[in-house]
């Protein structure tokens, strides 16, 4: 039993894995809510952040210009996980 339990979670892991690599590979767009997983600051902090000049900008995912849905591209959480204190937006 534990043997399948162990391939399950070693199938699972690696699945994450792979999945994690394409969206990185491919500069995917993700929710504020991920963002805030990955980054282990709420949801507040990264609109401080943001108005600071010290996260990345999300992008707006309608073209309306009072759109409330936004998203960060995956590489800037990337780039702001691997040096935040050094980050800065362009």
């Amino acid at each position: 039993m534990s043997d399948l339990l162990n391939t399950k979670s070693i199938k699972a892991d690696f699945e994450a894995q792979v999945t994690a690599a394409l969206m990185i590979q491919s500069n995917a767009l993700i929710p504020i809510k991920l963002a805030v997983k990955l980054c282990g600051i709420s949801r507040q902090e990264i609109h401080r952040r943001i108005n600071r000049g010290t996260f990345p900008k999300p992008r707006k995912l309608s073209r309306r210009s009072n759109a409330i849905r936004v998203a960060f591209y995956l590489k800037d959480i990337h780039e702001w996980i691997r040096n935040p204190h050094a980050y800065c937006q362009d």
